[in-house]
């Protein structure tokens, strides 16, 4: 029976003279134990490999910025070029084919922030002095409370239309609580 904190997935291991030393002083420098020291060695040597999902939610971000990228694209050179197209299709042919694969509702992963967007964010993260790799997770936490307002009826979908001064914003109710 195993002990308690000790996996069954335990492996014997003989090491060459002397790498005993040096594994037990790198872990003391480090402030672990020796396992955690050797644990962390061969995750970096063995990645565990993505699963499909992220693997088509990173196809799925890569197609919206191939697409971003065309779509604002000022000259359309390189975006109109064989090359681009022949990327952007294969990328597309292959996250297909997972999405077919894995047999799930397709939800696109990414979603492409406008410019002012971004620019408001990073106003909000300098204004907080907040680390620049907190956005992502600054813009997900907005998101989600708005999403989270407006399911519970606290607030309803509130979407802009139009452009310039002809620009105005339509609540959308959901169809149980229409008037």
């Amino acid at each position: 029976m195993a002990k308690p904190g000790r996996g069954a997935d335990q492996f014997p291991l003989r090491l060459p003279p002397g790498m005993r030393d040096q594994i037990k002083r790198a872990a003391e420098d480090s402030g672990r134990s020796m396992n955690s020291e050797i644990l962390d060695v061969l995750r970096e040597a063995f990645p565990e490999e993505p699963s499909l999902d992220e693997l088509t939610d990173a196809l799925d971000y890569a197609t919206a910025l191939l697409r971003d990228l065309q779509a604002n694209s000022q000259s359309g050179d390189v975006t109109r070029s064989s090359k681009f197209l022949t990327v952007l299709g294969r990328v597309e042919a292959t996250n297909d084919e997972l999405w077919k694969s894995i047999s799930k509702e397709r939800i696109p992963a990414a979603v492409l922030l406008r410019p002012d967007v971004v620019e408001r964010l990073a106003a909000l993260q300098k204004e907080y002095d907040l680390a620049i790799g907190l956005l992502d997770g600054i813009a997900n936490d907005l998101i989600l409370m708005s999403l989270e307002r407006i399911s519970s009826g606290e607030e309803n979908l509130k979407v802009w239309v139009g452009e310039g001064n002809g620009r105005r914003m339509l609540e959308i109710k959901p169809p149980d609580r229409r008037d």
